[in-house]
């Protein structure tokens, strides 16, 4: 009862965001059937259930002959979900539910696509730091349907005019609210989108950065509640450095701070280039032609990258860079997970799949999007790292517009089920169920942004910014710029060739 109710709650929310209305909607194509609607309970904050009526995505009627749909993801089990089939049964070796919330979800799902398209999903998962998908596609090797790999190699195979513009894809209605437009939007390059991000793919959200908030620790220095901030546009990334500076605490008494004392966050160097671009900024930009252009770092970058700085100064006594050896640190405390999970630090930088594991706390936490510049900015935005994983068709795809219709229908479908289990895994755990965090969520969710600085890295020049960011001097950003601009601009003008020798 309590997880169903839990379900019941997070769809009520969730129809409300922009990243779940496509329970609303339905496929643009002459097959596409009306969306059914069904009576569902629907407990609102206050513990009250009424019957409420919603539209469910529709599966659009096909029959692909019994197609075998080879989905291309790379493997990331070692800290995320890196699966898009359901467990295998043993006696069958196929698909099979075993009560786990998200493994039905997806088996359920995959079911679904498999009997309105009739295709068959079949996952092929690789690991390693190069997709293979390159290799094969330059051969003209018709090995993959659809190519997941992280987004800083989709770049570099886009480049050289391996994936098919989605725009002109059939079947795909990528301007639908079960696909992230703020994703859509950042990928674009001259106009032209070649891949971009699909929740159908669970990596897409446990891969995204975010904060995470240790509920006691707020409660004992009776500081401001971050959610209201949030709510009321005034979660500011002055606001979060002044409770994570209350939060730092000598406990040990001996005039330094070691992994023995409380910090303000334990992060990873990740979390620069995520305060940055979550007050409003990108490295790369596009003009009102779709091209790309490393920013001019005017007054206002400059402010947001020194702001971003202070956070990650390692001798502030407010940042905990545990990963990095941190002296004293030890095999317990050698992680900034370890060292929230441990009450030692009132936020955390790190992805979402962490959630899992800090359901183990003793104490509860909660979820944050990443602090805006000042209340005047209007959205929150969440950066999308290296490891988000983008989608492509490849241009050897031997029918597009099939491919086309089978990437809506699993998105699509996946708003309805994949995403609604995944709140219940993440967030409810043995605390009283975290509706605020869903709220939360669904804010992040909405906010992810891709930089074509990262998608493509051009000159290697974001990881060239967050080490100088990162460093006790790094507070004039302009010396990077200048340095490294060059380079840069070559590096965005070969990218700009290639792309305009396949038109």
């Amino acid at each position: 009862m309590k997880t169903k109710k839990f379900l019941c709650f997070i769809l009520s929310i969730l129809i409300s965001s922009s990243a779940l209305l496509a329970a609303c909607s339905t496929a643009k194509t002459s097959d596409t059937n009306t969306a059914d609607t069904s009576d569902t309970a629907v407990t609102d904050a206050s513990g009250n259930t009424e019957e409420t009526t919603q539209a469910l995505y529709q599966i659009p009627t096909h029959d692909y002959g019994g197609y075998n749909m080879r989905v291309l993801i790379p493997n990331h089990d070692d800290w995320a979900m890196s699966t898009i089939k359901a467990v295998a049964s043993t006696d069958t070796g196929e698909e099979e539910e075993n009560g786990d919330p998200l493994n039905d979800a997806i088996y359920k799902r995959n079911a679904e696509v498999e009997q309105g398209l009739n295709v068959k999903i079949t996952e092929i998962k690789v690991s390693g730091p190069e997709s293979p998908a390159k290799k094969a596609i330059l051969a003209g090797s018709d090995d993959y349907d659809v190519v997941f790999t992280d987004s800083a190699q989709a770049g570099l195979i886009a480049t050289q005019g391996l994936y098919l513009n989605l725009d002109d894809v059939p079947g795909l209605n990528l301007d639908q609210p079960y696909w992230s437009q703020n994703a859509n939007q950042s990928a674009q390059l001259l106009g032209k989108l070649y891949f971009t991000t699909s929740d159908a793919n669970i990596i897409t959200n446990d891969a995204i950065w975010l904060l995470y908030f240790n509920k006691t620790i707020l409660q004992n220095l009776g500081l401001q509640d971050p959610y209201a901030l949030v709510r009321n546009g005034t979660w500011t990334i002055d606001a979060m450095y002044d409770m994570a500076k209350a939060a730092t605490k000598d406990i040990d008494g001996d005039g330094k701070f070691t992994v023995k004392d409380q910090w303000g966050i334990s992060t990873h160097s990740s979390s620069f280039l995520a305060f940055l671009e979550g007050q409003g900024e990108q490295l790369v930009q596009l003009d009102n032609t779709g091209t790309p252009n490393l920013v001019n770092p005017d007054d206002k970058f400059v402010n947001a990258f020194v702001k971003a700085h202070d956070f990650m100064d390692k001798t502030n006594g407010v940042y905990l860079p545990a990963q990095d050896g941190y002296t004293g640190s030890t095999p317990d405390l050698n992680h900034a997970s370890k060292t929230f999970m441990a009450n030692m630090s009132l936020f955390c930088g790190e992805v979402l799949a962490w959630a899992r594991t800090f359901r183990q706390m003793t104490a509860d936490f909660g979820l944050l999007p990443y602090p805006k510049y000042d209340a005047n900015q209007s959205n929150y935005y969440t950066m999308m790292i290296d490891t988000v994983p983008a989608f492509g068709i490849p241009v050897t795809a031997p029918d597009p517009e099939r491919t086309g219709t089978f990437m809506d229908a699993f998105t699509g479908a996946s708003s309805t089920t994949i995403i609604p289990a995944y709140y219940t895994v993440s967030l409810e755990g043995k605390f009283t169920r975290d509706e605020d965090s869903i709220e939360m969520l669904n804010i992040i969710r909405d906010g992810r942004t891709f930089d074509l600085a990262i998608l493509y890295n051009w000159g290697g020049f974001y990881s060239a910014l967050t080490t100088y960011g990162m460093s006790v001097s790094g507070t004039n950003p302009q010396t990077v710029f200048d340095k490294n601009s060059g380079k840069v601009n070559d590096a965005i003008q070969k990218t700009l060739d290639a792309y305009n020798s396949m038109q």
